[in-house]
C-alpha cells in the first residue's frame, strides 16, 4: 500500500488534473461532479490505518477525476494512475470498470470486450510487475470476459503470459457489485425453486 509522504500523492493527484485539463469535456458528452449517489457504490471506505487511508485517498482522488472522463482520455487516466501506484492498480481496475458500468449502464449489465480490454492494456502497460493482479481483479468484476482479459494482458505483458495463464485459472468471479440490469428474478429464480438430486422437490 502507499505510504509514502502526503507531497508524493499530491503531485499524482496533480498529474491525474493535468489528463482533465488537456482537454475540455464536449457538448454532447456532459460532464458534472458526481454526487454522493453515484460515488458511493464505488467510493473505499476510510480504515485507521495511515497506509490504507492514504491508499484510499489516492482511490477516491481517483475516482472523482476519472468519472468525468470519458473515451482516450479516461483509459489515460487509468493509466496514470496504476504508474503511479502499481500496488494499487488492481483496485484502480476494479474501480474503472465500475465506473464505466455506472456511466454505461450496459442493458445487459456486460462491458463491451473492447472497454475491458482497453483498461486491462492500459494498466499492465503502466503497472507491469503488477499485471496478476491486475487480471485477477478484471476476471473477478467482469467473468464473462476471461478470455478477452487473458489476450489483453498478454498483450501488454508478453513475458508475463505464463504467470497471467496461471493466474487466470484460478480467478474466481467476485464481482465488486451487484448490477440491477445484469440481475433478473426470471433467469435467477428464487432460492426454493431450486432442485438437485440430494434435495428432490417436495411432494404435493
Amino acid at each position: 500500500m502507499f505510504s509514502g509522504p502526503k507531497s508524493g500523492w499530491r503531485g499524482v493527484l496533480l498529474a491525474l488534473a493535468v489528463v482533465v485539463s488537456l482537454e475540455p469535456v464536449s457538448a454532447q458528452q456532459p460532464a458534472s461532479v458526481p454526487d454522493e449517489t453515484v460515488v458511493d457504490p464505488i467510493t473505499v471506505r476510510a480504515s485507521s490505518s495511515v497506509a490504507q487511508s492514504a491508499a484510499d485517498k489516492f482511490l477516491t482522488s481517483f475516482i472523482s477525476t476519472a468519472i468525468r472522463l470519458q473515451g482516450a482520455k479516461f483509459f489515460a487516466c487509468v493509466g496514470t494512475a496504476s504508474m503511479a501506484q502499481p500496488d494499487l492498480a488492481a483496485a484502480i481496475v476494479r474501480c474503472a470498470l465500475n465506473i464505466l458500468h455506472l456511466n454505461s449502464n450496459p442493458a445487459d449489465g456486460r462491458l463491451s470486450f473492447a472497454a475491458i480490454d482497453q483498461v486491462v492494456k492500459v494498466a499492465v502497460t503502466a503497472a507491469p510487475q503488477s499485471a496478476v493482479d491486475i487480471v485477477k481483479a478484471a476476471i473477478g468484476s467482469e467473468p464473462y470476459a476471461r478470455a478477452s482479459i487473458i489476450a489483453a494482458a498478454v498483450a501488454a505483458a508478453p513475458d508475463q503470459a505464463t504467470q497471467i495463464q496461471s493466474a487466470a485459472s484460478q480467478s474466481q468471479p467476485m464481482p465488486m457489485f451487484a448490477s440491477a440490469a445484469g440481475f433478473n428474478p426470471a433467469n435467477n429464480g428464487a432460492v426454493g425453486d431450486v432442485n438437485s438430486p440430494e434435495q428432490p422437490p417436495a411432494g404435493p
